[in-house]
């Protein structure tokens, strides 16, 4: 039999075979996430260290699941050092706020896999911290002088231990990238400045009464109080040039006597 005339109308309404471009697989959020997203921006934003979150029975309730959802959730935020489960009759979960120390642990972990050094982490503060002393020197209040000069006057002393002095050394430090303002930049100098307290402490905790340690410590403050009077003079040049040679001055004595440790290894 021949065959029947072709039909184009019919072709035209086949259905199109064309996969659809530009889509993705829709993600089923649990509910255990959707609890610990909730958490965790109360616990940042609101709470504060060492208060407890209200008990089980009430979140459970207050979430509508069940109690191992719950749990789930609780121990991932807890994965993430913003909890404590205590157990028993005064247990609960105790919160903590966020730990740059924790973080630190953690980079700490990264650069050991990259194979970074003591030395490349005190160049990555060199690159840093004369831009937070620049940008404090351009915009600094009386406020923030009086708070560097009460910080300065820690530093040094007869009656300041080597080890209590280095810890001021680096609470100074601390302040004037703080004190620059801005949010993202403090953190990072803190994740860099817990790996070189560590190295720092330890240094001087070696050898305490050696004349290098005492020379350190003393050309360390007579530069805070430079930098202190060219940040009140809003000299933020002649800041960031004093910081610069300051940082990379002390570094030679400050890994001196750490020989072959790792950055992990200062961090236990």
């Amino acid at each position: 039999m021949a065959p029947g005339p072709s039909h184009p109308e019919l072709a035209e309404s086949a259905p199109d075979r064309t996969p659809l471009t530009g889509l993705r697989p829709i993600r089923q959020v649990r509910a255990a996430d959707l609890i610990t997203t909730q958490l965790r921006r109360r616990i940042v934003r609101e709470m504060k260290d060492g208060e407890t979150l209200p008990p089980e029975a009430v979140l459970m309730e207050l979430f509508s699941v069940a109690r191992q959802t719950l749990r789930d959730a609780l121990r991932i935020l807890e994965g993430e050092g913003l909890l404590t489960i205590r157990r028993g009759v005064h247990g609960g979960a105790v919160v903590h706020r966020p730990d740059p120390s924790v973080t630190a642990r953690s980079a700490a972990l990264v650069l050991e896999s990259r194979g970074a050094t003591l030395a490349d982490v005190y160049q990555a503060r060199a690159m840093v911290e004369p831009s937070c002393a620049a940008m404090l020197a351009r915009h600094a209040s009386p406020q923030d002088v009086a708070a560097l000069r009460e910080a300065l006057a820690h530093t040094a002393g007869p009656a300041i231990a080597p080890v209590a002095a280095i810890r001021s050394h680096m609470a100074f430090h601390r302040l004037v990238t703080h004190l620059a303002g801005n949010h993202t930049v403090a953190l990072l100098t803190d994740l860099i400045r817990h790996i070189i307290e560590a190295a720092s402490e330890e240094q001087v905790t070696a050898d305490p009464t050696s004349p290098e340690t005492a020379r350190a410590l003393r050309s360390g403050h007579l530069t805070h109080a430079k930098l202190v009077d060219l940040i009140e003079a809003g000299d933020h040049e002649a800041a960031r040039d004093l910081w610069t040679r300051h940082l990379e001055g002390s570094e030679d004595y400050l890994i001196s006597g750490i020989g072959t440790k790792t950055v992990l290894d200062l961090l236990g």
